[in-house]
């Protein structure tokens, strides 16, 4: 009980201070005094806390059980925030309106196949896990194709100070293609049973 209360109570802390500093006083009234904030924070809290005593008993109904509810819940979030990030870090072209686009339409898609499509008793008959992997292919494709017709329009360039060698690891390539290979593996074989 100490441990749900103290996680609960801690991710309360964080979004209170998230929305009052990120968003209420980024957006809303940028001269809130602290004292303001506080207010706000509270308040912020308190309707959090509402919210999740209100949405406790539909959690408590979940059909494949809290844990399954939580992973799907993730969806929403996770793999538009995934693919944004791996290809900030690893394509260059990629423009900010095209992570944008990705974010928005990654986050539409997953909720209309996952939870809108089955209110309206229409089985899209792909298990949550395969629409993650599709809706990252998609927002790939989408952050091409915006970043090709909106690019990026300052570049940065990498400035290194030579303080350490960077010669990479001798076995990261074999080593990362193994790592790919038993990924897959795992995927068709669990998937297969």
């Amino acid at each position: 009980m100490g441990a749900v209360l103290s996680t609960f109570n801690s991710v309360l802390n964080s979004a209170a201070t998230i929305f009052s500093i990120d968003v209420y006083q980024r957006h809303i009234r940028k001269q809130a005094s602290d004292k303001a904030l506080v207010r706000v924070g509270r308040l912020t809290s308190t309707l959090l806390a509402f919210l999740a005593i209100i949405t406790a008993p539909l959690v408590a109904n979940a059909p494949e059980g809290l844990y399954q509810l939580l992973q799907k819940l993730n969806g929403i979030f996770f793999i538009p925030v995934a693919s944004i990030m791996l290809a900030g870090f690893f394509i260059k072209p990629i423009s900010a309106i095209a992570a944008k686009c990705a974010l928005i339409f990654g986050m539409a898609f997953y909720v209309t196949m996952e939870f809108l499509l089955p209110m309206f008793e229409i089985d899209v008959g792909i298990h949550f896990v395969h629409i993650w992997g599709i809706e990252f292919v998609l927002n790939m494709l989408l952050m091409f194709g915006v970043s090709y017709c909106y690019p990026r329009r300052d570049t940065t360039e990498e400035q290194t100070a030579d303080v350490v060698d960077m010669q990479g690891w001798k076995h990261a390539r074999l080593l990362s293609t193994i790592l790919v290979i038993v990924t897959v593996m795992i995927y068709v074989l669990l998937g297969t049973w």
